[in-house]
């Protein structure tokens, strides 16, 4: 099959709201800068953006190919009030329902046949504030891109 991108949000978003029951929001935003800055009104939440990276063209012929590297960002947002202070509360939360749900969720599927499976790469932390303790659950795929030519 030959496609030519983007990666398929909606199906992501699709798929955390039917598998990872524990968020009470999903979300995508325009960016992740955005995503980041969003300030939920539920707890758990969730924001997903993707970014993309094509590697050299090759060519057959008169087809063009080029690998694509994607990354899918799941930005979670957890208040937990118990050790507001210090955010343990949220540090739990995150940690026993939260990312276990999004990576079961993730981790293995692709949503259509033109993606390799997502797999894991990173999970990040933003700096704890106000009570809310945001983090990252980063995945990767890859698809390939190809057209023929026109002269």
């Amino acid at each position: 099959m030959t496609m030519l991108g983007p990666f398929p949000v909606a199906k992501a978003l699709e798929r955390l709201s039917a598998r990872a029951p524990v968020l009470k929001l999903v979300g995508d935003a325009a960016d992740l800068v955005t995503a980041l800055n969003q300030q939920p009104r539920v707890s758990p939440a969730a924001y997903v953006t993707s970014a993309e990276l094509g590697r050299a063209v090759k060519y057959t012929g008169p087809v063009a190919q080029q690998n694509c590297d994607v990354t899918l960002r799941v930005v979670l947002f957890v208040k937990n009030y118990a050790q507001q202070a210090t955010g343990s509360g949220a540090r739990h939360e995150l940690d026993s329902l939260v990312i276990p749900q999004v990576r079961a969720a993730l981790f293995g599927w692709a949503p259509n046949d033109v993606f390799d499976s997502l797999h894991f790469q990173a999970g990040r932390d933003e700096p704890y504030a106000a009570g809310w303790l945001v983090s990252q659950q980063v995945f990767g795929t890859n698809y390939r891109m190809s057209q023929q030519v026109m002269p």
